[in-house]
C-alpha cells in the first residue's frame, strides 16, 4: 500500500511490470525514474510528436512513447481503453482525489495521483512524489538518485550567486512564456527557477504563482529592464511574438535592454506541463550572463545536455536547439529577427 500525491492509500499488485499515464507529467517522470519499457499506455497528450518542432526532452529521448496505447484524450481519462491494455497500475497526473476514485470504479484498476510539484518551491513535495512513483515502480534506488541530483543542482546554482545588494543588481525581466499555447512579451513566469535560484532582481516575482502570468505594457515599461530574457515558445505567437514586438513596437524600443542589446533567448521549459530539465539548464545560462565571473567555468549547451542526459538518458540540446530556431543560449541581435 502507498499514500499517492492526493493522500489517498492504494493497495498495489504485488508484482508491478506494466503501467499507463494519464498526463504528460506522469509520464515525464516515468522517463526520469528510467522506466520507459514498464510504459504501455499514454494520453493524447504523449501521441504525438514532430522531431523538427518537438519542445519536450523527453519526447525526444523516447519518440517511441507515441506509439504506446492510448488510454484518454487531454480532457477525459478513458476506463475502457484503458482495460484493452490493463496495466498493473495507472498514474493520474492529478491532486484530486475524487477524479481518481472515479476512474478506479470505471476501470477497476489500481489509480495512484502523481503530482509534479515544484522542485525550487516545494522541494520536500517534490521529493515525496518522486520516492512515491519509485516505490511503485521498484525504482527506489533512481528515485533517490533523482531527488539527489535536482539537490545538487539547486545548491550549486545558490552557491554561485554573489552576494550583492538587490538595488545594485540589473533589472531583469523574461517574456514570451507559454501557457497553454504560444504568448508575446506581456506573458512572463513570476517564479522562474532561473531567478529565483540566482537571487535576480526580478520586479514581477511575487505577482503570481510558478504558472504564467500576463504583465500589463505599462508596468513593463515602468520596470524597465535592463536584460531581457525571451521565452523561444513565443516563436509562435499571434504576431511573431515577444522578439518581433522588441524590433518593431516603439515604446519597447526605448526599454534599456532593446537599447543595449542585452536579450537573450531560452529554450521554452513550458511544454506540457514543466520540463524541469530545461528550467535548471535555463537557470545555469541565466547565470552566465548575470554573473559571468561566477559561472565562468559553465557552457550552458554542454550543461543542458549533461542534465538531460541523466534525466531522460540522451544528449537532445542540439535538436530542442534546432527546434526552437537556433536561437537558444546566446544574445539576440533583433536586426537579424
Amino acid at each position: 500500500m502507498i499514500t499517492d500525491s492526493a493522500g489517498r492509500e492504494v493497495i498495489l499488485p504485488d508484482n508491478i511490470t506494466t503501467v499507463g499515464t494519464y498526463g504528460s507529467a506522469s509520464t515525464r517522470f516515468i522517463t526520469y525514474l528510467d522506466a520507459v519499457d514498464m510504459l504501455v499506455g499514454v494520453s493524447s497528450n504523449d501521441k504525438t510528436v514532430d522531431v523538427d518542432t518537438e519542445g519536450r526532452p523527453y519526447m525526444l529521448a523516447h519518440p517511441e512513447i507515441v506509439d504506446l496505447a492510448l488510454i484518454g484524450t487531454a480532457d477525459s481519462f478513458d476506463a475502457e481503453l484503458a482495460l484493452t491494455i490493463n496495466p498493473d497500475v495507472i498514474f493520474l497526473t492529478t491532486e484530486d482525489a475524487a477524479a481518481a476514485n472515479e476512474a478506479y470504479e470505471k476501470a477497476g484498476i489500481p489509480i495512484v495521483c502523481f503530482y509534479p510539484y515544484d522542485p525550487v518551491t516545494q522541494f520536500d513535495k517534490f521529493s515525496q512524489s518522486i520516492l512515491m512513483m519509485g516505490k511503485v515502480l521498484g525504482k527506489e534506488d533512481r528515485a533517490n538518485e533523482v531527488i539527489e541530483y535536482f539537490a545538487g543542482i539547486k545548491a550549486d546554482l545558490i552557491a554561485r550567486t554573489p552576494d550583492i545588494p538587490q538595488d545594485e543588481k540589473p533589472v531583469v525581466y523574461i517574456g514570451g512564456v507559454g501557457n497553454r499555447g504560444p504568448h508575446g512579451l506581456q506573458s512572463t513566469k513570476p517564479e522562474f527557477i532561473g531567478f529565483t535560484l540566482l537571487s535576480a532582481n526580478q520586479k514581477a516575482a511575487g505577482i503570481a504563482s510558478n504558472d504564467a502570468a500576463t504583465i500589463a505594457k505599462e508596468k513593463i515599461l515602468e520596470w524597465n529592464p535592463e536584460i531581457l530574457f525571451i521565452d523561444l515558445d513565443t516563436s509562435g505567437a499571434a504576431g511573431g511574438g515577444a522578439l518581433l514586438e522588441l524590433k518593431n513596437d516603439p515604446s519597447y524600443q526605448e526599454l534599456a535592454a532593446v537599447k543595449t542589446g542585452n536579450i537573450y533567448a531560452i529554450p521554452p521549459d513550458t511544454r506540457s506541463w514543466t520540463n524541469y530539465g530545461t528550467s535548471f539548464a535555463n537557470a545555469y545560462f541565466v547565470g552566465t550572463v548575470l554573473y559571468p565571473e561566477q559561472f565562468k567555468d559553465i557552457d550552458a549547451k554542454l550543461k543542458a545536455d549533461e542534465i538531460y542526459t541523466f534525466l531522460v538518458g540522451d544528449p537532445v540540446f542540439n535538436q530542442l536547439y534546432k527546434n526552437t530556431g537556433s536561437l537558444a543560449y546566446q544574445k539576440v541581435d533583433l536586426s537579424t529577427i
